[in-house]
């Protein structure tokens, strides 16, 4: 039997961004977060620790923009790897922290292609 609790919830950009990271590994295809070098041209796929950096969380009038950069498996269908990653993560940010999908936007910026193996 669930009980309703009164309140709000309050989320940081910080856990936003943790669970974006996780949720955008879990998609096929997907290979890595990807962080851009300042500088440089080259992009560093990022450990699961540090996924974060990856994902930029910022408000806007409508709500959050979210944009992912990641590295995806070459050979792999571009548009149905990033149709099913913004399925994803606008999946996990409702389950978990109640953002409303039509409040959420997501930019997804492939930086690298990566071989698996």
């Amino acid at each position: 039997m669930s009980e309703i609790i009164t309140g709000s919830l309050s989320v940081s950009n910080d856990v936003i961004a943790d669970i974006a990271g996780y949720a955008a590994l879990s998609c096929y295809g997907v290979v890595g977060m990807a962080e851009q070098q300042q500088g440089v041209e080259s992009v560093r796929l990022l450990p699961g620790q540090r996924l974060r950096k990856g994902v930029l969380v910022s408000s806007t009038e409508d709500g959050l923009k979210l944009d992912l950069h990641i590295v995806i498996e070459s050979g792999v269908n571009m548009k149905s790897v990033c149709e099913n990653l913004a399925s994803a993560v606008s999946f996990a940010l409702a389950e978990i922290a109640q953002i409303d999908p039509s409040h959420l936007k997501i930019a997804i910026h492939i930086d690298a292609l990566k071989s698996r193996g």
